[in-house]
């Protein structure tokens, strides 16, 4: 059975782990726990269902469940993990046509009011029977995950489009009809003069939010700059300074992956970036050190975990 997904979140390079544990994104400790330790009992060798492939299930249990289960389990890839689906939810409303999503209901989450609601109900009824037949357990994957996307896009939306249209504002200002007409044409140079406030302040609140990231990295207070840096990063979602900022903590966090992503979005606005530069090459040179001689067996587990696994919960 192929694992490899080329639906939902998955077409972003990002692994989901909540598609694969059948939860809605955000869902609790609790109900993360409550979950998994259902779905184990009922695919461990020796207590699922008599009739079922046990080879087949051991193999969903440990190369599907239990590495979505372990990265949202931990406080530590959790946060790393939300920090990538903003990401991919930010990519997604510039790059995602409505019309490619395959699941008639993750269109509907793109138009309809309520769509929590309507999200929430979607995926516990997908995840009722999810791993009840194990020949069709990628494919409600695969449908939890194309809801999964149209709900992190509703949950990003498209507000830049209102801040930086003050233009007709503009307009309307410039055609005063009670000036006398002979001092019309010396009017009409001085309002062009004074220019528009239409360099909107987007660049500079920006610019102010890496000012302070900076600022807070230099005295070590990293949890800081990075909340200050998302807030850059939603108005200006490709922000080389900041992904190279966020890269740069991440980098002193020795948290190499979440490094790499913002390098690598860092990168694909500038390619000149020379932080983003340096910072990637340091991450290439801890990456080879943390793995120095890797044996055959490593590689094989490695190509296996391909597709859906390299996708889908697989560590680096």
């Amino acid at each position: 059975m192929s694992l490899e997904m080329k639906q939902g979140i998955a077409i972003f390079d990002c692994p989901d782990h909540y598609a694969c544990l059948g939860l809605a994104i955000g869902a609790s400790k609790g109900e993360i726990r409550k979950r998994y330790f259902k779905i184990a009992r009922g695919l461990h060798p020796d207590s699922c269902p008599a009739g079922m492939d046990k080879e087949q299930a051991s193999r969903m249990l440990s190369k599907v469940v239990n590495p979505a289960y372990e990265a949202l389990s931990q406080d530590k890839e959790l946060e790393e993990y939300k920090v990538l689906l903003r990401l991919v939810g930010q990519r997604a409303t510039r790059e995602i046509d409505p019309s490619t999503l395959q699941v008639a209901n993750a269109q509907t989450l793109l138009t309809t009011n309520d769509f929590e609601a309507l999200y929430k109900e979607q995926v516990n009824q997908l995840a009722q029977n999810q791993f009840d037949q194990l020949e069709a357990v990628l494919g409600i994957v695969a449908q939890l995950s194309e809801l999964n996307l149209a709900y992190l896009i509703r949950c990003e939306g498209t507000p830049k489009a209102s801040p930086s249209r003050p233009a007709p504002v503009q307009a309307a200002q410039t055609p005063p009809a009670t000036s006398p007409s002979s001092s019309d044409a010396a009017v009409s140079p001085a309002a062009q003069k004074t220019p528009p406030p239409q360099e909107a302040p987007t660049s500079q609140f920006v610019n102010d939010y890496c000012r302070r990231a900076q600022e807070l990295i230099n005295k070590n207070r990293l949890n800081e700059a990075i909340v200050e840096l998302r807030d850059a990063l939603k108005l200006e979602p490709k922000s080389s300074r900041c992904h190279s900022l966020m890269g740069s903590i991440y980098l002193q966090k020795k948290s190499l992956k979440m490094a790499k992503v913002h390098f690598t979005q860092a990168l694909k606005s500038n390619p000149k970036d020379s932080e983003a530069i340096k910072g990637m090459a340091k991450v290439d040179k801890l990456e080879k050190r943390s793995n120095p001689s890797a044996t055959k067996q490593t590689t094989a587990q490695r190509s296996e975990r391909k597709g859906l696994f390299g996708l889908f919960g697989g560590k680096k």
